[in-house]
């Protein structure tokens, strides 16, 4: 359980189950909250051919996971307006009460835990073959290509596909710098 405070201060769940302020935590107040390795990977590979056109769709997904949402952490607190910029979310009101106060420390509390579960369109290509029947060109296919099309999340961050192979799973970093999304055209000849 967190909360915040009339002024804008975190309250966490001590050990004993009541209510404290953060600035009064104790070692033994923490606790796990979250998993950063899914439960659940799923993928799903097809291709159509109809006539002369081809068409292959690859997705996947993670699931059963939480992110803890480290640049909504850092950036959407203004105890960090000192050192840079911040979201424009960062005054809102938390919980529906008031922003958060600028007179605390950052914390790890489980309001910047995010279930992490996503479904990918990762490729679309769609082709037309052309036949030909002479000694120079039997064969010709044009096609299209989109990679990283669609991405189907209630995670609030850029991306919801975060490491989970290193020692800390699940975690959002600040530098991760999300998929991008691309377009190829191209023409494939058979002499």
């Amino acid at each position: 359980m967190v909360d915040i405070d009339e002024e804008g201060k975190w309250i966490i769940e001590g050990k004993d189950g009541n209510p404290k302020p953060i600035g009064e935590q104790q070692p033994d107040d923490k606790t796990v909250i979250g998993n950063g390795l899914p439960k659940h990977f799923l993928s799903w590979d097809n291709s159509f051919v109809y006539k002369n056109f081809d068409l292959n769709i690859t997705m996947r997904g993670t699931f059963g996971y939480d992110i803890l949402n480290l640049p909504r952490l850092y950036y959407d607190c203004p105890v960090n307006l000192t050192h840079g910029n911040l979201l424009s979310t960062a005054y809102d009101p938390v919980f529906g009460k008031q922003p958060l106060s600028d007179q605390q420390e950052l914390q790890y509390v489980s309001y910047f835990i995010e279930k992490g579960d996503f479904w990918k369109i990762d490729n679309i290509t769609l082709g037309y073959n052309f036949t030909f029947n002479n000694k120079y060109i039997k064969r010709l296919r044009l096609y299209a290509s989109g990679s990283n099309l669609i991405t189907i999340t209630g995670y609030s961050g850029i991306d919801p596909e975060v490491n989970v192979s290193t020692l800390d799973p699940g975690v959002d970093a600040i530098n991760h710098y999300p998929s991008t999304r691309s377009y190829t055209f191209g023409a494939m000849v058979t002499f």
